[in-house]
């Protein structure tokens, strides 16, 4: 008996042990193992515990997503994309309901963690904005000062490869300037940007001038930038660390009359940002990818979903408000740590499917209603889900 008391000992007593023990460990057992000890409660809660427990910050667990941010209240749902056991979807899906986070809507996601906003983004606009920044995981949230009025967007910036600590962009108008000529009208833009290394906002750089019009919803934050894309006007980035703005050079056009970019979806997994975008009717598309230095972008992968069509007839039918468009919806692109384990989420009517982007195999994910009515009971639409209001969720042990 002594002899494994004297064994429990040595192992309680060494710390690199103890690490290498609970990094093996599901998330719900080391989160009950933080109240054994003050002591395992600190060496749970170190940034390098977070770091080394979370050793692939780019596995997506699973996506957050709404049924449609056009109502009050709009539904969240959670599915999970990994192949293994169920995780506690249930649990997730609760996380914004057991907080004190009523009327909060996610309006992006970062490496694990979720900005809420009190207030849609895109309903008052000269309201005061509370916003929360939650890790799911942990259950734990921080609410933040109140970015300034006229806010325009607000982005997470978060990359636990770099610092413990995270960032808020705010995009704020300070000036309206209104033109009679065509596309002539410009706003006065400022940014202040949130640490939470400091706790508080403060200003970055000078003001800068932008297309009346000009977008700053729904940032992707990818290799250290905040990247905003707009239909009409320049799409933007904003280097964080360097606080310099820039424009992203975007593929080239098609000949035609065409008004504004058609965007498909664009986002980022494993530092690689994405963009789809649609000139025709088609469920042959590529998949692009920008350069690390912004070159340009490239085509990275070739898609056919004639085969996703042929097993699910309903995704063939055209939008009855696009009839340019067949009833499908890329909800995320993903993409694995090996190449091969690279996929789409696609939303097809009453289905979310998983689509390999190498080997072009498929899955049903999980039934979901199969269209979207009004508060009459009307079908509006065959889809009820979007990829501007799909969020990754990444897990993370990281402390706000």
């Amino acid at each position: 008996m002594s002899g494994s008391t004297s064994s429990v000992d040595k192992v309680t007593a060494d710390d690199d042990l103890l690490t290498e023990i609970f990094i093996r460990l599901p998330v719900k057992s080391v989160l009950q193992f933080k109240s054994v000890s003050k002591h395992w409660f600190f060496l749970i809660t170190a940034p390098h515990f977070a770091r080394r427990r979370n050793s692939d910050p780019g596995s997506v667990s699973g996506l957050f997503f709404y049924s449609s941010m056009r109502r009050p209240n709009p539904e969240l749902k959670f599915i999970p994309l990994r192949n293994e056991r169920k995780p506690e979807v249930d649990s997730f899906s609760r996380t914004l309901t057991e907080l004190p986070l009523s009327g909060m809507a996610i309006i992006s996601s970062c490496r694990g963690l979720l900005c809420c906003s009190r207030y849609p983004e895109t309903e008052f606009p000269n309201r005061s904005h509370q916003c929360i920044i939650l890790n799911p995981t942990i259950k734990q949230f921080n609410l933040l000062p109140e970015p300034p009025a006229g806010l325009q967007g607000l982005n997470l910036a978060f990359d636990p490869s770099r610092s413990p600590h995270y960032k808020v962009v705010c995009v704020w108008c300070t000036v309206s300037i209104r033109s009679t000529k065509p596309y002539q009208s410009e706003e006065q833009y400022r940014i202040e940007i949130y640490s939470s290394e400091t706790g508080s906002w403060r200003g970055s750089a000078e003001s800068f001038a932008a297309d009346y019009g000009t977008q700053f919803l729904g940032g992707v934050y990818c290799n250290g930038a905040i990247h905003w894309f707009n239909t009409r006007s320049d799409s933007l980035y904003f280097e964080v660390e360097d606080e310099r703005l820039g424009i992203i050079p975007m593929p080239p056009v098609p000949s035609g009359e065409w008004d504004g970019r058609p965007f498909r979806y664009y986002g980022e997994s494993r530092d690689h940002l994405h963009l789809v975008e649609f000139y025709v009717p088609t469920t042959r598309f590529d998949v692009y990818e920008m350069e690390r230095d912004y070159s340009g972008w490239s085509v990275k992968y070739r898609v056919d979903l004639g085969e996703v069509g042929a097993a699910f007839p309903d995704m063939m039918q055209r939008f009855p408000w696009e009839p340019m468009y067949y009833s499908f919806a890329i909800l995320s692109v993903v993409r694995g740590e090996e190449e091969e384990g690279s996929f789409l989420v696609l939303h097809v009517p009453g289905k979310v499917v998983r689509y390999s982007l190498v080997d072009k195999s498929f899955e049903e994910l999980c039934d979901v209603a199969p269209e979207h009515c009004d508060s009459n009971g009307m079908i509006e639409d065959s889809l009820r889900y979007f990829w501007f209001h799909a969020f990754q969720f990444i897990e993370t042990l990281s402390s706000i």
